[in-house]
């Protein structure tokens, strides 16, 4: 991220005129396209760890709350993308259903295991089209594939 603002603000500077150097656009340029990929590949790279979690049924928690949308918060896992800094999950509501979308931007603090995915932080998660109020101190995400226990059991959901 601070490649990503130092390319930025190099590019500000050379176009108001206060860095008038002729390599200063180059320097702005490779600065920002280095900080952005960094951070894209760490997206991308948890989306790529996610494909053994494909057309299996999980349990969802967001921010702490069971995700709505099926009962017991069960999906059946379908895609996973990265697109630039967000994480989009396709996730299809038990027992059937179309899939609907669950975004995470800007994942922070992720483990993930055989059977379980925690997103620690994000800027804010997203399920089918609505932001979900942020919980603090609580997990952005929690995904438990085919019935693996949460530390807490959680009675309310989220939409």
């Amino acid at each position: 991220m601070a490649m990503t603002l130092a390319g930025v603000a190099s590019g500000i500077l050379w176009i108001s005129g206060r860095a008038p150097y002729p390599f200063a656009p180059v320097l702005a340029l490779l600065l920002f396209l280095s900080g952005a990929s960094l951070f894209i590949s760490k997206v991308s790279g948890l989306a790529e760890k996610m494909r053994p979690f494909l057309g299996k049924t999980v349990r969802v928690q967001v921010w702490g709350s069971d995700l709505c949308g099926s009962p017991g918060s069960k999906f059946v896992f379908c895609a996973v993308r990265a697109v630039g800094p967000g994480l989009h999950v396709y996730l299809r509501p038990m027992p059937d259903g179309s899939p609907a979308h669950l975004k995470v931007a800007q994942p922070r603090g992720t483990t993930i295991g055989d059977a379980r995915l925690e997103i620690g932080d994000a800027k804010y998660v997203q399920w089918a089209g609505s932001k979900i109020k942020k919980v603090e101190g609580a997990m952005a995400l929690v995904l438990l594939v085919n019935g693996a226990s949460l530390v807490e059991e959680s009675p309310a959901c989220v939409a």
